[in-house]
């Protein structure tokens, strides 16, 4: 069975950004709410943001999924929590516990701070890249470019961590 992933908007436009996100839906199947497919590529589109059209070429091509979140009680439980966050994450949480995901990925730290909170799987974009590069999908080059194209949008700590695991580690 295959590994599912939900993306929120900061971690969709981040991995597309660093130019990882396409490796990404190729070998795992990942999902997005519909209200995060407005917020990027819909608004995106309005903006002429380049991303926004690389995530909906992976949506029409089929490699990145687009489904209605729904609601669900688990998140109801959740809701004096989530009124700090957004729409995209909370259909992002609805869409998680309706679709009986893996984890959710995502880099935006109040959405992070209730993952963890509540016991939710979470990855970030950065570990993705890493998790990408231990499992042979892309070279520890790749994941070295992609990570400087993700530097600017991530926290240095974060960054500086996982170059150094990447250089350090030679996994191919």
């Amino acid at each position: 069975m295959m590994t599912k992933f939900v993306l929120d908007s900061d971690c969709l436009i981040k991995l597309t950004k660093s130019q990882i996100l396409k490796k990404l839906v190729e070998n795992f199947n990942c999902i997005i709410s519909e209200k995060v497919y407005d917020e990027c590529v819909v608004e995106g589109k309005k903006r002429f943001y380049e991303d926004a059209f690389q995530i909906d070429d992976l949506v029409i091509s089929k490699k990145l999924g687009v489904r209605k979140a729904g609601r669900n009680v688990n998140v109801r439980k959740m809701i004096g929590e989530i009124n700090t966050l957004g729409s995209g994450e909370i259909s992002t949480l609805f869409l998680f516990f309706n679709t009986k995901a893996d984890a959710v990925i995502s880099d935006d730290q109040a959405f992070l701070d209730v993952l963890y909170k509540n016991s939710i799987s979470f990855i970030v974009p950065v570990d993705v890249i890493i998790r990408l590069t231990e499992l042979r999908v892309i070279t520890v080059k790749e994941a070295l470019e992609g990570l400087e194209r993700l530097a600017p949008y991530i926290r240095e700590k974060d960054y500086l961590r996982a170059k150094k695991l990447l250089e350090v580690k030679k996994y191919g």
